[in-house]
């Protein structure tokens, strides 16, 4: 009898030696496929070199990037040109890239399966031509309103930001609420330029439910100054075949602060809108990751205690099985091999995360309203997390007004 059951248990483990050697084999093709896709770029015919050529030299490498990467990335390099153009004083150039880029982005919002697929962040990049995630679209809409308000476009300007807001509540195929300040607070702004007390109330009061100590304006404003610092939030892929997205603060950046120089003093401008915390977060709630196309929210201690309880009795489980020793424990192991393999394949299967992102977004934007005159001149610094002054970083910039007497002052230590 006891030879029997040695028997028996080498022929189990025997059968189980060609399952092992092809899960193995599973898992190295799996972790041979998990390396980025790369992307042709086109060579630029004759008129495109001609129109790239004709740009201004600071925008150039962008224009190239636009032709060369074709429509998968069109909308993203118009807004890579539409940020560098704005921040040059280029704003005819600008409001054509950032209005080209709003036309794309609404062209893929509508009710349709077409639609549907374009939106999803999670089919093939290959596929998928980028249109930005909520909180990027939102910031298309966003300077698009500052060159509407500098041209004295209230109206458009309002449009605009009011646009941007329906952009913020839309992530994911799913519905969020708007909660992007600067948006609603150039939103109200705007309706008061246009004369409209009421609609400008309506949204201060709501921008107040976000930023009860956000600074109104008074009436005797009749300039906002706009700060950008830092960098842009970073998308990146995460877990097994890179298929899922989670987003981290830019980096190599000091700056945190922005101050102004009024009447021989340094006022502090106001910190209206943190955009990591807008794209890393839904209606306010934080996300842990997106993972093929839906929100992970970050979970609380007890939820975190449960899943921990799962994990410990699937470990328990696994132990008893190894316990009953021989065969049974062999075959466990095996079964256990073939999951980890059948993952890993599947890893290689999903599509990785889009981690294509606008890098020429900021940190945070900062604003003030304020009173100022035809052509002033104004020095802005910005500082550090200690309030220091960060080095090279200070400078002088316009007041851009209208023919109303408004004006937008714009400063960025990009």
């Amino acid at each position: 009898m006891k030879c029997a059951r040695q028997h028996k248990t080498m022929s189990f483990t025997g059968k189980l030696r060609p399952l092992i050697a092809a899960s193995a084999a599973c898992l190295l093709l799996a972790g041979c496929a998990t390396g980025p896709k790369q992307f042709e770029r086109a060579t630029l015919d004759t008129s495109q070199q001609d129109l790239v050529a004709s740009k201004p030299a600071a925008l150039q490498s962008y224009y190239r990037d636009l032709y060369a990467e074709g429509r998968r990335n069109e909308v993203l390099n118009l807004m890579e040109i539409g940020t560098a153009a704005y921040r040059l004083g280029l704003y005819n150039e600008a409001k054509s890239a950032l209005d080209e880029a709003r036309l794309n982005i609404e062209s893929v919002y509508a009710d349709n399966d077409a639609a549907r697929k374009a939106r999803s962040i999670w089919y093939e990049e290959s596929e998928k031509e980028f249109k930005g995630e909520a909180y990027e679209r939102c910031m298309v809409y966003f300077y698009l309103g500052l060159i509407f308000l500098q041209e004295g476009d209230y109206g458009n300007a309002r449009a605009s930001f009011i646009s941007g807001l329906l952009q913020d509540a839309f992530a994911e195929e799913e519905q969020h609420s708007a909660d992007f300040a600067s948006l609603l607070y150039l939103a109200g702004w705007s309706a008061r330029l246009m004369g409209s007390e009421t609609l400008a109330q309506e949204h201060f009061r709501e921008l107040q439910l976000y930023r009860p100590d956000a600074p109104l304006p008074g009436p005797d404003d009749n300039v906002l100054l706009i700060a950008e610092t830092g960098t842009s939030p970073r998308k990146l892929a995460d877990g097994v075949g890179h298929y899922q997205l989670v987003y981290r603060r830019g980096k190599d950046f000091k700056d945190t602060a922005a101050v102004v120089r009024i009447d021989d003093s340094w006022t502090r401008l106001y910190p209206i809108e943190d955009v990591y915390f807008q794209a890393s977060t839904r209606g306010g709630r934080a996300i842990d990751r997106i993972v093929k196309g839906q929100v992970e929210f970050k979970s609380n201690a007890r939820e975190f205690g449960t899943s921990l309880s799962e994990v410990s009795r699937s470990n328990w489980l696994a132990g008893a099985s190894a316990a009953a020793g021989g065969a049974l424990g062999a075959g466990y192991a095996a079964v256990s091999l073939v999951s980890v393999a059948a993952q890993g394949l599947s890893a290689s299967a999903v599509v990785r995360a889009d981690t294509r992102y606008w890098d020429g977004l900021p940190d945070t934007v900062h604003l003030l309203p304020m009173h100022a005159t035809a052509n002033e001149g104004l020095t802005i610094r910005y500082l550090d997390s200690h309030g220091i002054p960060v080095g090279g970083l200070s400078k002088r910039f316009a007041v851009h007004m209208d023919a109303n007497g408004n004006g937008v002052a714009f400063a960025s230590s990009r």
